[in-house]
């Protein structure tokens, strides 16, 4: 980006920007949650939900619903706390 930005800083067309490795991308970096959901294994299984939070780690089922996941993943939990967590 240095090279580019020193010996075409001025470039409109991008070209020089375009031709790195991971070019600078006029679009937004994704905010907010995935589109899917995946147990929390990191929270105790008793307490543990359904999030959707980045980065999915690697290995985890995903869900295409916050209740798919709860259904899925927690269907035996006797505490409720993946279906209390569920938006009203």
């Amino acid at each position: 980006i240095a090279c580019c930005n020193g010996a075409y800083g001025g470039q409109v067309s991008g070209v020089c920007l375009s031709q790195l490795p991971s070019p600078p991308t006029m679009s937004p970096t994704e905010s907010g949650g995935l589109d899917v959901y995946y147990p929390d294994y990191d929270t105790a299984w008793a307490e543990a939900g359904c999030i959707n939070t980045h980065p999915l780690p690697s290995g985890r089922p995903t869900y295409s619903s916050q209740i798919a996941c709860c259904n899925g993943a927690y269907a035996g939990q006797t505490s409720g706390a993946c279906l209390s967590q569920l938006p009203s």
